[in-house]
């Protein structure tokens, strides 16, 4: 941009530990802004480590305030009067650390957080730390920040009148959360992520991680908001409260998703696309109009996405099966029809077997996300998760220990309530669970979940699927046709690193 941004987006810098994962939610916000001629900017700091080793995770407190050095001294050569942080709840302390730092600055300079945990609980940030923060966006970004960001560039402090925001107000030493702001219905009306302001490059590098197990360059595709599932673990039920009213789930035009794919093929030498989605089959006729236009304008490239079990069909998997997807994940979570009702999970072990068959069937395929540590889970729940594991054989499995984020189900019905400096333990719960079994062990069982969930992840990681895979007839042809093939040279040492770490936990 030829003039300096009015707008810096910028993530904790803990986020910069993620495996190739371009900032979305920043994305989005700055495309939106830039429509609409308020010129915004992303910092984004990349780490050079691609394979994360054991000393790597030794030192990550050490890299993380590296990170966030570098955040610093990149503000410091510029004069925004707005600056955006997304925040997680365990990234709190992070976020306050950092707008801290940010204060000293740029001290004329308005700081906004928008995200997951400002939206939950903005009693956190007002009043204690009324000096540091000066808005919240609470609920979706664009339509509250688009707004927000003109009425400080014009001066305009009539900040009761913007919905879906909280602020400290000095007068009446009050916090204030005006109403909230309703959900935006079409979401093709929100303009496109704008891309030209991270490093495709770096983005785009071959890699196993955005389709998990499967080496591609790849590009993460948001299609849709909202999540309809009543899970207990998850924190998108409580989300739903924070629409404003209305249709809360909502998906993309077809049109829309090819016209991002395609300039993302054709501009940044792309091999493939993940749908970063919770819920990408929310709308079944949708999902066929985009695969039939993946079919009609020979884009002919692998994609996946996540989906849920009941929400699909025979039709639906051959249809996607035929227009490039090459793999799906589930959230599976548990072996009994007793064990899912108890996580509100709405699906049934009959479903799940039935869905992985048609997905065998179809040559897709599948990673399937187990969850253990569940209030009261019995050995044999756990039992229970190895017979379906055996019974529907994955292609690649994760079984993950659940952290009782705020915002849950689960924790709403805990009596211990973490303190806001309590938060950033998040980060590390599945060492606590001993530990600290108060807030974060659940399971009544007297099986050590974390042996357990190591053991039964390397024997059913199996090297012989990825191998399998990448000696498919597709895969090899994506390769040949790819236009960035010293790529995938350059990056074999890493793939290699990364499927001798899940199988035999080498680091």
């Amino acid at each position: 941009m030829s003039k300096s941004p009015q707008v810096v987006l910028l993530s904790p810098p803990s986020r910069s530990n993620n495996h190739f994962r371009p900032p979305v939610a920043l994305l989005y916000l700055a495309g939106y802004l830039n429509k609409n001629r308020i010129r915004t900017s992303i910092i984004d700091i990349n780490l050079c480590q691609t394979f994360r080793s054991n000393n790597f995770q030794k030192n990550l407190s050490k890299i993380n305030l590296q990170t966030e050095n570098k955040i610093i001294l990149q503000l410091k050569k510029q004069s925004p009067n707005i600056i955006g942080i997304t925040c997680y709840t365990p990234e709190f302390m992070e976020v306050v650390s950092l707008a801290k730092k940010i204060r000293k600055i740029h001290p004329k300079a308005k700081i906004v957080i928008g995200g997951i945990h400002p939206t939950f609980y903005p009693q956190d940030f007002f009043p204690k730390y009324k000096s540091i923060f000066d808005f919240l966006v609470i609920g979706e970004g664009e339509l509250t920040f688009l707004e927000l960001c003109q009425k400080i560039l014009f001066q305009n402090t009539n900040y009761n009148s913007i919905k879906g925001i909280a602020f400290y107000d000095r007068k009446s030493c009050k916090l204030i959360c005006t109403p909230l702001r309703p959900v935006a219905h079409n979401l093709d009306s929100i303009s496109y992520p704008d891309y030209s302001l991270i490093d495709m490059k770096y983005y785009s590098t071959a890699n196993p991680y955005a389709i998990r197990g499967c080496f591609f360059r790849s590009a993460y595709i948001l299609a849709t908001r909202g999540c309809p599932s009543q899970c207990t673990f998850c924190v998108s039920k409580k989300l739903r409260q924070y629409s404003g009213g209305g249709i809360y789930t909502r998906m993309r035009s077809a049109k829309s998703l090819i016209n991002e794919i395609s300039n993302l093929y054709h501009k940044y030498n792309i091999d493939s696309f993940y749908f970063i989605d919770d819920l990408f089959t929310i709308n079944k006729d949708n999902v066929a109009k985009f695969c039939q236009l993946l079919i009609k304008n020979k884009l002919n490239i692998p994609w996946a996405c996540s989906s849920k079990v009941s929400t699909l069909d025979e039709k639906t998997i051959k249809l996607m099966s035929k227009s490039g997807c090459v793999q799906i994940d589930f959230g599976v979570e548990r072996g009994s029809n007793q064990a899912l009702n108890q996580l509100k999970k709405g699906i049934s072990i009959e479903m799940i077997k039935n869905i992985f068959n048609l997905c065998h069937k179809y040559n897709i395929r599948t990673f399937a996300n187990f969850l253990v540590n569940i209030p009261n889970e019995t050995k044999k729940d756990l039992n229970d998760i190895v017979r379906l594991i055996e019974y529907i054989t994955p292609d690649v499995i994760s079984v993950n220990i659940f952290i009782p984020y705020p915002g849950t189900e689960i924790y709403d019905n805990m009596i211990y309530k973490f303190k806001p400096q309590e938060y950033f333990d998040l980060f590390y719960a599945n060492q606590l669970i001993y530990k600290q079994p108060l807030k974060y062990k659940f399971h009544s069982h007297h099986i050590n979940i974390l042996e357990w969930t190591d053991k039964h992840s390397r024997k059913y990681n199996k090297i012989w699927p990825a191998i399998k895979f990448h000696t498919s007839p597709f895969y090899i042809k994506t390769i040949l046709k790819s236009r960035m093939k010293i790529d995938y040279l350059h990056q074999l040492q890493n793939l290699f690193l990364e499927l001798l770490s899940q199988k035999y936990n080498i680091k």
